[in-house]
């Protein structure tokens, strides 16, 4: 880190989580008694290379989150800020809260990411510190067909096919240049390294790892009870 700057992880957590098929937001629901936001969160909490987390939400969940924040004793909450309509939307409102003379490798992290290790966090800085933007990511095992009207166009080299996951981490400067030209083309992407890529950017890889799955569906939630005990209550 260079003196006198921050690393600051962004997590949108402003979803609700509509395929989870829940009467709450997807990041309230608990595994092992504590909902997923805290376990997200807590990972950060535990890496000495986040200076500073910014979380955005729900409006209508401050009030909750605030008092798990408070109850779990997380203490690198920095800011709170309302979410967008969109995750890329969350994510800009994040970045326009950050003071750029503070700025250093700005981490986003997807709320339902509740098993990457502190350590992994932490190896994608590095990474991004070098080289200005990398990602976690894990190569394709199976086999990848690309298809057009219901039909097979081709199969893909699957050597070549990585699925990407996050933290995703970048040097301030270049993140928001690429959030600032995504909004003025119009552009939306599924993450943040793609918006980095179309502005030119070449984006390392840092091997990820197959427990970090994203909660999104019912059954992820099963194979996340199955990852806790095995992994993290030892």
């Amino acid at each position: 880190m260079t003196q006198g700057k921050l690393n600051i992880a962004i997590i949108p957590a402003a979803g609700i989580g509509a395929r989870m098929h829940s009467d709450r937001a997807k990041q309230m629901i608990e595994l092992g008694g504590v909902p997923l936001l805290v376990h997200s969160l807590r990972r950060f909490e535990d890496c000495d290379a986040v200076h500073q987390v910014i979380l955005v939400l729900q409006p209508s969940l401050t009030t909750d989150v605030l008092g798990l924040i408070s109850r779990h004793n997380l203490t690198k909450i920095g800011r709170v800020v309302a979410g967008g309509a969109e995750r890329q939307d969350s994510v800009y409102r994040g970045l326009q809260v950050i003071k750029e003379e503070y700025a250093g490798i700005i981490v986003v992290h997807d709320a339902a990411r509740p098993f990457v290790r502190p350590e992994e966090i932490r190896s994608v800085i590095e990474r991004a510190a070098n080289t200005g933007a990398a990602l976690m990511a894990i190569a394709a095992t199976d086999t990848i067909k690309q298809m057009k009207g219901g039909r097979v166009k081709r199969t893909l080299d699957r050597k070549r096919i990585y699925q990407a996951q996050t933290p995703q981490a970048f040097k301030y400067s270049i993140i928001r240049e690429a959030y600032e030209r995504a909004y003025a083309d119009g552009f939306t992407a599924t993450d943040d390294s793609q918006l980095v890529e179309r502005i030119g950017h070449r984006v390392s890889i840092v091997e990820g790892s197959p427990i970090n799955v994203k909660i999104t569906r019912p059954f992820d939630l099963k194979l996340a009870e199955v990852i806790q005990a095995e992994f993290f209550e030892k």
